[in-house]
């Protein structure tokens, strides 16, 4: 009887640690799995967690600086204000705009010139990622700031935000700021600041895509709401639908269910809000276009 007991102890014991293995979530950063997203919109990669590389420091940043076999040198220390870091024996150090390869290179120089240590073997890592933040905003997830981990395309961000809402247009708008220095001919150095529109999912046999274009330190990805019209009257199915592009009064129609029996195509009216005269009936026909907000009536046949 003992043993039988013993027995059961040991299967229930061994069925709660499987229950328990089978409840561990997946890490999608390190497995590469698709991160959920609303159906309909777009999912995207995680980053993954090898992401945060050889990345520029500047002021507000915490660097954890090693010498191998030296404690006493090693230390956890952020950036000032001005751009310097300041170590043990050696003092501060100009570190701004560095990577940490190019950091851990300087203050091996400075151990070896100082006649501290004959062959320094130093490693630098950033703890904390302060001065070069990008902001996503609009409809995602979780906008906010996020760190540039080395290097950040448009695609990795929306992605590290939780992906895009339910009511995210298919347009996203980059905008860069025109102190932002990247030293290259984009239009992102000219004098004013540019607001540089991006086609989810566009694609280029001969060009690298728009989503995959490398973020700087300061820019600002803005997700869009979903651009609507409204369709009312002698439809199947009147309500709001999403914009399309090229939309006119035929296709509205369609999305609406089509026209009732009663329906009369000479009798199609758009209402449209117009600058500094608000909002104005227009007889409209099959052919014309309909414009983001704009409601089209389909009214009744007289006969």
């Amino acid at each position: 009887m003992r043993r039988f007991a013993l027995f059961i102890v040991t299967l229930f014991v061994l069925l709660t640690s499987f229950s328990a293995l089978a409840q561990v979530p997946t890490d999608p950063t390190k497995t590469g799995e698709l991160m959920s997203a609303p159906p309909g919109t777009l999912s995207t990669l995680a980053l993954p967690s090898s992401a945060v590389t050889n990345t520029r420091v500047g002021s507000g940043d915490v660097l954890r600086v090693t010498v191998f076999g030296q404690p006493d040198l090693s230390a956890e220390v952020g950036v000032n204000d001005k751009g310097f870091l300041t170590l043990p024996l050696i003092g501060g150090i100009d570190v701004n705009g560095l990577t940490t390869s190019e950091i851990s290179a300087k203050v091996a120089d400075g151990l070896r010139k100082g006649q501290y240590l004959k062959n320094p073997e130093v490693s630098v890592e950033v703890v904390q990622l302060r001065s070069q933040m990008v902001s996503v905003l609009g409809e995602v997830s979780r906008p906010g700031r996020y760190p540039i981990p080395g290097h950040m395309s448009v695609l990795e961000l929306l992605a590290t935000a939780g992906g895009l809402t339910a009511q995210a247009d298919q347009t996203v708008t980059l905008l860069r700021r025109k102190d932002n220095k990247t030293g290259d001919k984009s239009p992102s150095n000219s004098e004013s600041d540019v607001r540089i529109p991006i086609l989810l999912g566009e694609t280029s046999a001969t060009e690298r895509s728009p989503l995959d274009v490398e973020l700087n330190a300061g820019d600002v990805v803005y997700v869009n709401k979903k651009k609507l019209f409204y369709i009312h009257g002698e439809v199947n199915r009147p309500g709001s639908y999403p914009m399309e592009q090229d939309m006119n009064v035929m296709r509205a129609i369609s999305l609406g269910g089509g026209m009732t029996q009663r329906a009369s195509q000479r009798r199609i009216y758009i209402n449209r809000e117009m600058p500094e005269k608000g909002v104005q009936e227009i007889k409209a026909k099959l052919t014309d276009p309909v414009l983001p907000g704009d409601v089209v009536y389909v009214n009744e046949s007289l006969f």
